[in-house]
C-alpha cells in the first residue's frame, strides 16, 4: 500500500484541508466585522470527527458544510459577526490543526525511519 493510500493518512491530510478551510471563513467573518448587512458563516464537520473519535467506521474524507449564521442576533447594521467568539474558533482551529500537522509528521518520521534503515 502506498503511503498516501493509509487511510489513517487519507484522513489526516482530509482532516487538514477542512481545518484550513474553516480558518479560512473565520478569518472572512473577521474581516467583514464592519460590513453592514453581512452574515458570519460557519464551517461544520465535527460529527463526523467525533464518529470516528468514538469507534465509528474509519472516516476517508471529511466532508464540509459551509452555513450561514441566521440564528445569531444582529446588530443595528445587520452584522452578526460576534469577533470574540470568532477569535476563540480561530483559536481552537489553530490548536486542533496543530494537533493534525503533529500527528502526520509522526507519520512522516515513520516513513523516513523505514526508508533509511532497510536492507540494514
Amino acid at each position: 500500500m502506498a503511503f498516501w493510500e493509509d487511510p489513517s493518512v487519507k484522513a489526516l491530510s482530509s482532516g487538514m484541508d477542512a481545518l484550513w478551510q474553516k480558518q479560512q471563513v473565520i478569518s472572512h467573518n473577521i474581516a467583514n466585522v464592519e460590513t453592514p448587512g453581512y452574515k458570519a458563516k460557519h464551517v461544520e464537520f465535527k460529527e463526523v470527527l467525533k464518529k470516528t473519535e468514538d469507534g465509528g467506521e474509519p472516516v476517508k474524507e471529511y466532508r464540509t458544510v459551509v452555513s450561514v449564521d441566521e440564528s445569531t442576533q444582529a446588530r443595528a447594521d445587520g452584522n452578526n459577526v460576534q469577533v470574540e467568539s470568532e477569535e476563540l474558533e480561530l483559536w481552537k482551529t489553530y490548536v486542533e490543526y496543530s494537533t493534525l500537522t503533529s500527528r502526520m509528521s509522526k507519520k512522516f518520521s515513520s516513513l523516513r525511519y523505514v526508508i533509511n534503515n532497510a536492507g540494514k
